[in-house]
């Protein structure tokens, strides 16, 4: 499974958890229901897609480090 394909896996579940079903996923983010069922099979997806798919159930996407643990020392900040 793609890195794409978690993410729409990740933002559909937690429309359903919010009682949202894809049709309705689909009407909030501004997609059709038949380009939200290829994104869930889809390799690669546009970030603006996935932006418009978070946003739908109250989230954004945003980059997190790979290295936590790092940037913490980096920033002087490991034990605080």
């Amino acid at each position: 499974m793609s890195e794409a394909n978690q993410l729409v896996s990740q933002i559909l579940q937690l429309a359903q958890s919010r009682g949202m079903d894809q049709k309705a996923l689909a009407e909030a983010a501004r997609i059709s229901p038949e380009t939200l069922s290829r994104l869930k099979k889809a390799d690669d997806v546009y970030f603006s897609t996935l932006s418009q798919l978070a946003h739908a159930v109250g989230m954004k996407l945003s980059l997190s480090s790979d290295a936590p643990v790092a940037d913490k020392i980096n920033q002087g900040r490991l034990f605080q």
